[in-house]
């Protein structure tokens, strides 16, 4: 339960911040309301973990060339998910598109390579070097 819960924090987090921060270096075509926020980062969230494994075993099927884009591809899917079933996030234009999938695809996995170090941290009682590790999302191990 615990490793649920670091995950869905981490996951969450790093959703939030990448749609503020692509918010703010996109401007007015990129409107997330402040109102939306924690709306939109739901959907986002739900939509992406939803749609990567769907994704990804499709293209794994059908055209193994690509399958290091899938998290880009989940991330447009799961962005026009969230713009068309919520009002708090409304993207304007291609480029925008673009850039707006570009970008909170890079910032959540950054998000995920960086947060679990904020979620998980050593406890009392284990001894030095044997504290939990999150290599990668839905990866916790014991190091």
């Amino acid at each position: 339960m615990e490793r649920f819960l670091i995950k869905a924090a981490v996951f969450l987090s790093s959703a939030a911040a990448a749609l503020a921060l692509t918010s703010l270096m996109l401007g007015s075509d990129f409107e997330l309301k402040l109102s939306g926020l924690i709306t939109a980062t739901v959907f986002f969230a739900l939509a992406q973990s939803l749609l990567s494994p769907l994704i990804e075993r499709q293209i794994e099927k059908r055209a193994r060339a690509v399958v290091g884009g899938v998290g880009i591809i989940s991330t447009f899917v799961a962005l026009f998910i969230t713009a068309t079933l919520t009002s708090g996030l409304t993207i304007h234009g291609f480029g925008t598109w673009a850039a707006a999938t570009l970008l909170v695809w890079l910032i959540t996995a950054i998000g995920v390579w960086v947060l679990p170090g904020v979620f998980s941290s050593e406890r009392k009682g284990r001894g030095e070097g044997d504290t939990k590790v999150i290599d990668a999302p839905g990866d916790v191990t014991k190091g």
